[in-house]
């Protein structure tokens, strides 16, 4: 059965999302939510998402002007840095702290990758960042594949927002059209963690 949506249901919709996540829902969520309207919907019935925030009494409506993006970067940044350090961590303590290099260059062209990681069971590189939106984590990655295109070891892409499932990623990863590299997997930080469980390390000299 069809839903009635009203202003009221909407706001109440956009309220409860900004309660969940801390920010306004953005075009591609917006089908992916039960208690909102198609984006088909709002397109027809109020002119599109940016009219609507307007509609519904939001004083930045656009996500791609001014301070309203900047201040979208800035948590993206400092959450991938929270990220990046977590992260750092757990692989010391499982590699050794000799054995984890960070920001290591791996070609000619003065690319470096998040972390270079020797193990008995073969070297690899990890590239953590984090993003907000299946569309910003698209072009992301259509980044990196071109950036990583000479990376000669296994190398892992880590989505480091826990909202992302493995579920979702491995769908993307099916439907996407520019091919990832054999070398090359993307995943969220628990099935990097359960990737790395059995993986072996090489005895640590700085703990003799």
């Amino acid at each position: 059965m069809n839903k009635r949506w009203t202003v009221e249901k909407i706001k109440e919709g956009f309220g409860r999302f900004v309660t969940e996540y801390g920010r306004l829902p953005m075009a591609p969520e917006i089908d992916k939510l039960d208690y909102l309207p198609s984006a088909r919907l709002i397109q027809s019935k109020f002119g599109g998402l940016e009219k609507l925030r307007a509609v519904l009494g939001y004083k930045d409506t656009h996500f791609g002007k001014g301070k309203f993006r900047s201040k979208i970067a800035t948590r993206v940044n400092a959450r991938g840095r929270d990220a990046e350090l977590a992260l750092e961590k757990v692989l010391r303590e499982k590699f050794g702290e000799v054995f984890v290099h960070t920001e290591r260059f791996f070609d000619d062209s003065k690319n470096r990758v998040d972390f270079y990681v020797y193990s008995p069971d073969g070297n690899f590189g990890i590239d953590i960042f984090y993003t907000d939106t299946m569309r910003d984590l698209q072009k992301n990655i259509n980044i990196k594949i071109d950036k990583y295109s000479k990376f000669p070891h296994q190398l892992f892409l880590v989505v480091g927002n826990k909202d992302f499932l493995q579920t979702d990623l491995n769908e993307y990863v099916t439907l996407k059209t520019k091919t990832l590299p054999e070398n090359t997997t993307i995943t969220n930080l628990e099935t990097l963690f359960e990737k790395l469980e059995n993986r072996k390390s090489y005895s640590d000299p700085l703990k003799k």
